[in-house]
């Protein structure tokens, strides 16, 4: 998206792509380098985005201060069962109706084109950076296909970039637009379900990732979110790993786990992404010292499902006590080198990245933005100096909460030793409590909510976030309320009612424990 007035002197390709130019002629490198024909320097009009300075209303049929419900589409309320796997569009869907500024827009550009460019420029922020392969450019999947409102990539996109539009802005009429293309999508997935080439196609797994944020943003129903991510692990286990082992499908890898685990989490159980061909294949090509930071946590990400169901196993075991002791052990001999994987990684990190982190006090500038950052219960919250840093430490922490809570959950306490000198900041491998890695990750909220990382960086906190209260077992209440408005935040401010406290499923600790 272009934010500024003036015509942008980059390539067709780039811009089409949303990300910055180098303008090498007669062809630019980034096209080059991301594997894209250049297409040529042609002039296009451009969006200048001043939704924030204009003062006129868009007309409202509703009060601005009541609820609207608006009915989906004529096919609303419709079941949709492909494969095995069922989806369910709900006939209602409900958003605070307050007008807000009307947008300015350069022909050619129209509506959708508006709300696409703000999707983009909101939460695929890391999008920009096509010059790594952990950006977002696998939304270019759907942005390049045809403009075909019957077809899948189309209606997806649309549906999600008019729904996040519309909550982010508090349009009701244009919730309702955004539900009739997730109807279409919905019809068009069925279709392409059927079809045994496009259903092993990328843009079917980056069209359903856009329906479940689209779930996530609209809320017709509280698991159809959940729905879209095993539909998503239906198709990846049906795919197989080698089909991840170049271009947009290795690209999309680090989401697509992230999506089909969490959705394993909150079942509670094994998931097929545990197994060694699933950690290496992907990259077999490209050799696995090609692996990310991230994608070496994702590994130890994708066991924890399966240990949490065999927690569940032992609590519940009413088999005889020398098979229950064998289950015990084994389970135990997991979470551990689970743990001593983890560490392992974090004294490579910390040696990696040794001036990653700094503090910043609260109520001061904002490092990036120079706005104060809000009040907190902290004395200083953590700040990053690459966003990329910011992500692995948080996946780190929760998966570190996660383990570390099932161990003790069968009994197994892993609480470390009281030492004289003082804990680093941050915690390395072996310090703190449960309550203290979960105090950590609180501390690094207000650099994904206030840098420039824009609604991306609310979007990936709502997982850990969650993970962070149940384990804020010392907290007298001051950081668990906090903690709830933050959440609420995310949910009024960036649009994701999954984020909402009442709103993320309870599964990932066992109701027997």
């Amino acid at each position: 998206m272009v934010g500024v007035g003036g015509r942008s002197k980059g390539c067709k390709t780039c811009r089409r792509r949303r990300v910055k130019c180098d303008e090498t002629k007669p062809t630019c490198t980034r096209c080059q380098k991301a594997g894209y024909e250049c297409d040529g320097y042609v002039q296009f009009a451009e969006f200048i985005d001043v939704t924030a300075q204009v003062s006129h209303k868009r007309p409202s049929k509703r009060d601005s201060t009541s609820a609207a419900s608006t009915p989906c589409s004529p096919s609303a309320g419709r079941s949709l069962s492909a494969g095995g796997w069922s989806l369910t569009s709900s006939s209602h869907s409900s958003v605070i109706g307050v007008p807000v500024g009307s947008i300015s827009v350069n022909p050619p550009w129209d509506e959708q084109s508006v709300f696409t460019s703000h999707l983009v420029n909101k939460l695929f922020t890391w999008h920009e950076d096509s010059s790594s392969r952990q950006s977002a450019a696998w939304i270019d999947v759907l942005l390049q296909g045809p403009h075909d409102e019957a077809s899948l990539s189309f209606s997806s996109v649309n549906a999600l970039a008019t729904a996040y539009f519309a909550k982010i802005h508090r349009e009701p009429d244009l919730m309702k637009k955004g539900a009739k293309f997730y109807a279409k999508a919905l019809q068009a997935l069925q279709n392409d379900l059927h079809d045994p080439t496009l259903a092993m196609g990328n843009d079917l797994l980056v069209a359903i990732i856009c329906m479940a944020i689209y779930e996530m943003v609209a809320w017709t129903q509280p698991t159809s979110w959940l729905h879209h991510y095993r539909g998503l692990a239906q198709l990846t286990a049906l795919r197989g790993p080698r089909r991840h082992q170049s271009g947009v499908a290795l690209a999309l890898l680090p989401t697509l786990r992230s999506c089909i685990t969490v959705g394993y989490l909150l079942e509670r159980k094994h998931c097929f992404l545990e197994s060694p061909e699933w950690k290496t294949l992907p990259w077999a090509k490209s050799g696995l010292d090609a692996k990310l930071p991230i994608d070496e946590l994702q590994d130890l990400l994708c066991d924890l499902p399966g240990q949490l169901e065999d927690v569940d196993k032992i609590l519940t075991w009413e088999k005889d006590e020398l098979s229950k002791a064998a289950l015990h052990s084994a389970l135990c001999s997991r979470i551990f080198a689970t743990l001593e994987a983890l560490y392992a990684w974090r004294w490579k990190w910390e040696q990696m990245y040794p001036c990653c982190t700094y503090l910043v006090e609260p109520g001061g500038p904002d490092p990036e933005t120079l706005l104060p950052i809000p009040p907190n219960p902290f004395t200083s919250v953590i700040w990053f100096t690459d966003p990329y840093r910011a992500q692995e430490l948080m996946t780190y922490n929760t998966i570190r909460l996660i383990a570390t809570r099932s161990l003790e959950t069968i009994g197994v306490h892993v609480g470390n030793t009281m030492s004289d000198r003082p804990q680093s900041d941050p915690l390395l491998p072996m310090e703190g409590t449960r309550n203290e890695v979960a105090v950590e990750i609180c501390r690094m909220v207000d650099y994904h909510l206030h840098s420039l990382r824009r609604s991306s960086g609310a979007f990936m906190l709502i997982f850990p976030l969650n993970v962070a209260h149940l384990h804020l077992d010392q907290d007298s209440g001051e950081i668990k309320t906090w903690l709830e408005a933050v959440m609420a935040v995310v949910a009024d401010s960036h649009g994701f009612e999954v984020g909402r406290r009442e709103n993320m499923p309870r599964q990932l600790h066992s109701s027997k424990r």
